[in-house]
């Protein structure tokens, strides 16, 4: 057994050789007289055992003992001797690694022996114990499918970069990727081959990540690359574009083409993102704006994006309130007969006026009212109201006179369980007749389980509620939904309205749409007419109905009421 033997006293030196020379093991002893010759002779050969004094001329124990570590690593047992009694210092020596601790003046042969033996059976089970936590922190750290970090690997990794990132001030970019339909592939051919395309995708990775970059895959279908250097955020969407196109070619999974895309959010460490939480979040903002554009997709989260989401936010937390507050506001726009002029009814239109920002054009806040599921209870509220208001309307014209509200409909509502408890209460509580009120759908609402909603609407009609297919035209199954649907009115996309004056093609598809609502025996109405001559167009092919800025705009009640029904 080769031994490093460090101690500046001859005769200790030559007291400890002596004794193990008594042993019946074989020992090989190397002396070094100061601290400064034993770390080189560390340094130059390998030792089984060091046998350490304390107190050394040149060198504290306790520092030499660390950096006799570093250099002999934790396969050399280290024994550190002392003149001095003192527990405390014996506790030290063995915290910062050393295998035992003996006074010199307990030195003997079967001692010493003895402590270099257990000394090396420490340091024997202590590297096992250490290869263990390696394997266990592998385990942790790393995929079991892919064998590529996994999202408590990938955040710890994440945290030293970004460390090293704001000491050195340099740049770092985080790609975040997520598969295109993967759900798909999963739904057809199996979880299994799901996984096996998970392999293959993660093996294209790996080739067009760089060596020193981050590669992780941090959920089902998401995988992470973390860019760093002086130009991380120039190279992210090069790299990022090279990985979705390393993504398209066909993948052969048990000789099963697949074809799977992705999409990309790219996140940059700045002012916009300064954590790791921070970059995860706006790289997956990004992703969710890329994936809204379509199919292999990347997009950088940006000062302009980041204003949008700042708004989306300011938005979302004002919508929690309006409705308990009072603050939205339904406009009304009438519908004219467009032969005679006479309003004959109003669609209402839903605005929300806050307190900020004034008043809010729809387009802006239902998109985000649909994320946060508020459509049932603003639905409801512009059905109450606007019932409320034209039988208050109704109850001040002459007699006999009858004025309809056209209530938009959402996609977003649940109005296979709903529609039907909802337009029952509000024609109850308000006294408007039934047929005065016009519902108008989407046909992206006819889509989903089209026989159940049939079926709402078939009750809804019995009560003598009229259905109204809003937009038509510009949807897929336009005539189908005519034929299976109890619809009444068919209300006509305004952008068949807008080309007709300078587009013969645009003026016989306008007066096919009218024609069709005339074969089926179902009211016509054209929206957006802004010209005498589009209204004219229209009366002459026979439409029943105008709608646009030529005869009204959106205008809150008030106004209406001044303009249009108090003349009458």
């Amino acid at each position: 057994m080769d031994l490093l033997l460090i101690d500046d006293d001859e005769i200790d030196r030559t007291a400890i050789i002596r004794a193990l020379a008594q042993s019946d093991i074989g020992f090989n002893v190397v002396e070094a007289n100061c601290g400064r010759v034993g770390l080189d002779l560390v340094r130059q050969q390998h030792f089984d055992g060091i046998i350490l004094d304390y107190r050394l001329p040149d060198a504290d124990g306790l520092e030499l003992l660390h950096s006799l570590h570093s250099s002999a690593g934790d396969a050399t047992a280290v024994v550190m001797i002392s003149r001095y009694e003192d527990e405390y210092l014996a506790d030290r020596c063995i915290e910062m690694g050393a295998q035992d601790f003996l006074l010199k003046d307990e030195v003997n042969t079967r001692r010493l022996t003895r402590a270099i033996r257990l000394a090396k059976q420490r340091a024997s089970m202590s590297r096992a114990l250490q290869k263990t936590h390696e394997r266990l922190r592998n385990l942790a750290e790393h995929d079991s499918l892919t064998d590529l970090l996994n999202r408590y690997g990938f955040e710890m990794s994440l945290s030293r970069a970004l460390a090293l990132a704001r000491s050195k001030n340099t740049e770092l970019a985080l790609i975040l990727l997520d598969l295109d339909d993967f759900k798909g592939v999963n739904d057809t051919h199996g979880h299994q081959m799901g996984d096996r395309l998970l392999v293959e995708v993660a093996a294209r990775l790996s080739q067009v990540v760089p060596d020193n970059s981050l590669l992780a895959r941090i959920g089902g279908d998401e995988f992470v690359v973390v860019l760093t250097g002086n130009n991380a955020s120039g190279i992210a969407e090069r790299l990022t574009t090279a990985l979705l196109q390393a993504l398209q070619p066909v993948f052969l999974v048990d000789a099963q083409p697949l074809f799977i895309g992705a999409c990309a959010g790219i996140a940059c460490y700045g002012r916009l993102a300064s954590d790791s939480s921070g970059l995860l979040k706006c790289a997956d903002i990004a992703l969710y704006r890329a994936k809204q554009r379509g199919r292999s997709q990347l997009q950088f989260y940006s000062e302009a994006l980041d204003l949008a989401v700042r708004r989306r936010q300011h938005i979302a937390t004002g919508l929690r309130q309006a409705l308990e507050l009072e603050q939205f506001r339904l406009f009304y726009q009438g519908k004219f007969n467009a032969h005679t002029g006479v309003l004959e009814g109003m669609e209402a239109l839903l605005r929300w006026q806050h307190p900020q920002d004034g008043l809010i054009a729809p387009d802006s806040f239902l998109p985000i009212a649909e994320e946060l599921g508020m459509m049932d209870a603003i639905c409801e509220w512009v059905l109450q109201t606007a019932c409320q208001q034209t039988q208050l309307w109704l109850q001040q014209l002459a007699p006999g006179r009858r004025l309809s509200i056209a209530v938009n409909l959402s996609a977003s509502q649940n109005l296979r369980e709903k529609l039907l408890q909802q337009v029952e209460s509000a024609l109850l509580s308000s006294g408007l007749p039934a047929e005065l009120l016009e519902l108008e759908i989407t046909e992206n609402a006819l889509i989903e389980k089209p026989r159940e909603l049939a079926e709402v609407l078939e009750a809804v009609a019995a009560i003598g509620v009229t259905l109204s297919l809003d937009d038509f035209g510009t949807g897929f199954s336009s005539l189908e939904h005519v034929k299976d649907f109890p619809i009444k009115v068919l209300k006509i996309d305004k952008s068949f309205v807008a080309g007709i004056e300078q587009d013969e093609r645009a003026r016989r598809l306008l007066a096919a749409l009218i024609n069709f609502a005339s074969g089926f025996d179902v009211l016509s109405v054209a929206e957006g007419v802004e010209t005498e001559a589009q209204a004219q167009f229209c009366r002459d092919h026979g439409c029943h109905l105008l709608q646009g800025y030529l005869y009204c705009k959106p205008m809150p009640p008030e106004q209406f009421m001044t303009q249009f029904l108090q003349p009458q």
